[in-house]
């Protein structure tokens, strides 16, 4: 059997992770003889990846949008405008 190389644990990739158990858990009915998936356990790994990018993605840009503005430049005319 051939050895495959480590997935690489990014923050995408943890996020996935966490997504996709929560959603096996949701699409899986397991009853005395019988394990049901309503959904397919490959489609579920492909929708937790997209998911936890997205994400991530919104989170950054949300966090970029309250950071503090550092590109303007003060004329003194600003602050003669202020005084008045």
């Amino acid at each position: 059997m051939e050895k495959k190389d480590a997935v690489p644990v990014t923050p995408v990739h943890d996020l996935a992770v966490r997504i996709y158990v929560e959603l096996i858990g949701r699409n899986t009915q397991i009853t005395e003889g019988a394990v049901k998936m309503g959904a397919s356990a490959a489609n579920l790994a492909v929708l937790s990846l997209k998911l936890a990018d997205a994400f991530l993605q919104s989170e950054q840009e949300a966090i970029d949008a309250k950071a503090p503005i550092t590109t303007y430049k003060l004329q003194g005319s600003d602050i003669e405008a202020w005084l008045k």
